[in-house]
């Protein structure tokens, strides 16, 4: 196989939004990214640019994630790379089942930021993991399976914050957000999002945070992201 200053990442997934995400968790780490829509595609690449890792969706056309794995772990050339499977848990079969195919690891969909670069980072260590974060204070107002709520940002980076709140139990679904960084603009910051983690219950996950959830950002302007990035560089 030959050798590659820089890494490779093959990802594999017939929609087209799922690979955009996945690079774009990826853009700051120094790897250059190959795409496959279905798993014949993925086995045809992984012989054409020798992939340092492959990320493989587990239901596609023709052929999908878990046959291609097999099919790899089979190669003798490809066998030892590290192979990733993206599942659904509600549809896909149990990771029992999808480990048999000699996936190395898997990540649940839909995806999480922090999850997925974790993950991959175990089997690629040059995936860097990390992102600026800034302590904040401010109202969050988001909406939630269509009720409005309040909480309290205190923490937040480009890709997403953490709210606390003390109501009712929440669960891993999109969300609506709206606050103000009063001291950089008059404009609220809105952004569509996804809560990806609930840090709620008795006892809550981890007890060093309040109550409350963490939250990716899915969808944010222009505008939301320069405001958050000004934020970021001045605290």
């Amino acid at each position: 196989m030959p050798e590659a200053e820089q890494k490779k990442v093959l990802l594999v997934d017939d929609v087209s939004f799922i690979v955009d995400v996945m690079k774009s968790y990826l853009k700051k780490t120094p790897v250059e990214t190959f795409e496959a829509g279905d798993g014949q595609a993925a086995i045809d690449a992984a012989l054409q640019h020798w992939p340092d890792l492959i990320v493989l969706d587990v239901a596609m056309p023709e052929m999908g994630g878990l046959e291609a794995c097999r099919q790899i772990k089979a190669h003798d050339k490809l066998k030892g790379i590290p192979v990733i499977l993206l599942h659904d848990e509600e549809k896909d079969p149990a990771p029992d089942e999808l480990r048999q195919s000699g996936c190395d690891d898997l990540v649940t969909k839909p995806l999480a930021r922090e999850n997925f670069l974790t993950v991959t980072h175990r089997h690629l260590f040059h995936i860097e993991r990390r992102e600026r974060r800034a302590a904040c204070q401010m109202t969050v107002d988001f909406s939630f399976r269509g009720e409005q709520y309040q909480g309290l940002g205190i923490d937040i980076s480009r890709s997403g914050m953490y709210v606390e709140y003390r109501g009712q139990e929440l669960d891993k679904a999109n969300v609506d957000l709206s606050f103000y960084f009063a001291m950089i603009s008059e404009k609220p910051v809105k952004i569509k999002g996804r809560i990806v983690w609930v840090n709620q219950g008795h006892p809550r996950p981890n007890l060093s945070l309040p109550q409350g959830f963490g939250v990716e950002f899915q969808i944010l302007n222009e505008e939301a992201r320069a405001i958050i990035d000004r934020y970021l560089e001045e605290n």
